[in-house]
């Protein structure tokens, strides 16, 4: 789980979801635009809920690993969604790749 800070306040939401509206939030930076984004949060009484806020441009966002939940929120559409917007307008999105070989022998060679 990851909180995400914003202007307004902060919202706790799942570390996939969190790190898509993180990588889209910096796409349309650089594409000086802006895009309301709806994904799902754990509200402050830990029931499920839905934000709704506007990124891009002027986006002041951080995301930090939050406390401890009972499960991970996962909502698998919301963030590919995400991933795909990100990739708009980049080389990236006319390629497609889905992350095979990431478990490739080349990758322990590195000491991180």
């Amino acid at each position: 789980m990851k909180r995400i800070f914003h202007p307004g306040g902060s919202v706790v939401t799942g570390s996939a979801l969190a790190d898509a509206v993180m990588d889209y939030a910096e796409s349309l930076s650089g594409r000086s635009q802006v895009d309301m984004v709806d994904i799902p949060v754990l509200t402050d009484g830990g029931l499920p809920g839905r934000a709704q806020f506007l990124i891009g441009a002027s986006s002041q966002l951080m995301s930090v690993t939050s406390e401890p939940v009972l499960r991970e929120l996962v909502e698998g559409r919301t963030t590919d969604d995400l991933r795909r917007r990100a990739l708009v307008g980049t080389d990236a999105a006319l390629v497609g790749w889905t992350g095979d070989g990431l478990d490739s022998p080349q990758f322990d060679e590195f000491d991180y």
